[in-house]
């Protein structure tokens, strides 16, 4: 007999398995995932729930941001430079405000990745936007840019600068792309408990 797919129901009772936090080291994994319940809770028409479980998670993040805040501190210059230097907490501390490498620098990084991956498929890549909110713009140049291309930028950006957004041509990606998306940009929040440093790089690029 063959099996068929069918969509899940979101009133299904979620998969525990789903909410495990070491099936994966990728932090953008996470993010999808809590993206995924988020959107689910939403397809059940309660607006209230949605606000609600927002606030539960910013919670948790400004929770662990405050430890992750406390660490830098007591540690030293060269092992926050490691802990930086880790792919998973390097995003963390980034969106928490408390990578030791600036924005900038970081961005210059993730720019210079791209190039090199890209050789001369790299597109025009611009860095816009205030200090606190920088957006990479990815402009065509009157060409199509392919979604291998855009996904590559994506990745770059998310992985050493996840507190930036990402923009082609003036009109802002979604982040669903293969290459992954800012890590939990409904709910980042800085070492100070503000809770819009990533959801502004979420919204970069909208009027």
């Amino acid at each position: 007999m063959t099996a068929t797919a069918t969509t899940a129901d979101p009133r299904d009772p979620v998969n525990p398995h789903d909410l495990n936090p070491h099936d994966s080291t990728d932090p953008r994994d996470t993010a999808a995932r809590v993206d995924a319940l988020l959107a689910r809770m939403e397809q059940l028409g309660d607006s209230r729930t949605r606000v609600l479980a927002e606030e539960i998670v910013r919670a948790l993040m400004e929770f662990y941001g405050a430890g992750l805040a406390r660490v830098t501190r007591i540690a030293d210059a060269d092992t926050v430079r490691r802990l930086a230097a880790d792919p998973h907490l390097g995003p963390m501390l980034a969106m928490h405000g408390l990578h030791p490498v600036s924005t900038n620098d970081r961005v210059e990084q993730a720019l210079d990745q791209i190039r090199a991956r890209l050789g001369d498929r790299t597109p025009v890549l611009a860095v816009t936007g205030p200090a606190d909110d920088r957006v990479v713009t990815v402009r065509a140049d009157g060409q199509p840019t392919s979604p291998t291309v855009i996904a590559a930028v994506e990745g770059a950006v998310a992985a050493l600068a996840p507190e930036v957004g990402v923009a082609v041509e003036g009109e802002h990606l979604a982040g669903d792309l293969a290459a992954g998306r800012p890590l939990l940009p409904v709910v980042g929040v800085s070492a100070a408990g503000t809770a819009d440093r990533a959801s502004r790089a979420g919204r970069a690029g909208t009027p």
